[in-house]
């Protein structure tokens, strides 16, 4: 492969075609450019602009090198690409034990935070619970709670030759768009929040070529990767192969809140302090983004017919403590298969 000549390519703003794109991913996956070429390749994708075609075939080629496993086919992840700049805390995390806790089976793909305060990796060793599982162990998690998480250095270790590359290029670049879609477990059903409103269509796309069932592609009016409960929240659904644009309006199921204040943290030792609040029952702002979140997340999955049939399964979880032992649950069990 020719770097320069794909660099000049791309300087003239031209897209790089499928076979370029797989042949200068591998070469990033297998530690073949340095440092300086990775860089310079993102910096040109990210101001040429990446095209549906170019993500996707980067997704395939992540996908080729990550070390996947197989936990069942009737699973969804929870996940936003973060850089929204807005630090609340880890919504995410918490949705993923609810909806768990309301009869979905989640497999949640997440790592430390990139541009946060709080990643979910953080809030949940925080917690106590245990990462660094094997494939059997994580299995048995799911068999167990219908719930494991994925941390994502365990299953894509060939990104650790475009780690220093990243951290010295200091602007977000497709990988941080990619990695909510490259899920280990390789899940059909998805909420995906963006950073922006103009990813919605292509993020979309991207899923739909990569398998996916059923989507909700998210982004606030308000600028979170999350349905807020603040301002009116843009949805693609992807279903059955079909796109459909909708909006949720926090004032239509009594969750609307005048401001974010009482959802921003500084630390996962705060996010924590929420988390445990939403899940001991308290109301208030962290609870309603919960119960919007977990919503659409228990639609998607197909255990709730509509937003409003999920909220009223995640306050059910919430409400009977089903939610709060599962965390329980899951620390304990997660501790005791590390140490066996």
């Amino acid at each position: 492969m020719n770097t320069n000549k794909l660099f000049e390519q791309l300087i003239a703003g031209d897209h790089l075609n499928d076979t370029q794109m797989q042949e200068i991913m591998k070469s990033c996956m297998s530690g073949e450019l340095s440092d300086g070429q990775i860089t310079a390749f993102l910096a040109l994708m990210r101001m040429k602009g990446e095209t549906v075609d170019e993500l996707t075939t980067a997704a395939h080629v992540m996908m080729e090198y990550a070390h996947c496993i197989d936990l069942g086919n009737d699973l969804i992840d929870i996940v936003g690409t973060g850089g929204d700049g807005k630090n609340t805390f880890n919504v995410s995390t918490v949705c993923s034990i609810v909806a768990a806790a309301a009869g979905a089976f989640v497999a949640k793909h997440g790592n430390r935070s990139v541009s946060g305060r709080s990643g979910s990796a953080d809030v949940l060793t925080q917690a106590g619970i245990e990462l660094q599982l094997g494939d059997g162990q994580l299995k048995h998690c799911m068999e167990k709670l219908h719930i494991c998480f994925l941390f994502a250095p365990h299953f894509h270790t060939a990104m650790q030759h475009v780690r220093v590359a990243r951290q010295q290029l200091g602007i977000r670049s497709f990988f941080n768009l990619l990695g909510p879609l490259i899920n280990p477990a390789r899940v059909r059903k998805q909420v995906v929040g963006v950073f922006s409103s103009h990813l919605l269509q292509p993020v979309a796309q991207v899923l739909k070529r990569l398998g996916s069932q059923r989507a909700l592609v998210i982004h606030s009016r308000d600028g979170l990767d999350e349905i807020s409960i603040s301002d009116i929240t843009d949805v693609v659904e992807l279903h059955q192969g079909q796109f459909k644009q909708w909006s949720v309006d926090p004032r239509d199921y009594h969750c609307h809140h005048a401001s974010l204040d009482g959802i921003i943290i500084n630390s996962p030792e705060q996010s924590l302090r929420l988390i445990e609040d939403v899940l001991n029952g308290q109301p208030g702002p962290a609870r309603d983004i919960v119960l919007l979140n977990t919503a659409a997340a228990l639609f998607c999955a197909g255990t709730a017919d509509d937003l409003a049939r999920g909220i009223r399964l995640a306050a059910e979880a919430l409400d009977t403590g089903k939610a709060k032992s599962l965390f329980y649950q899951l620390k304990e069990l997660t501790q005791t298969v590390k140490k066996s």
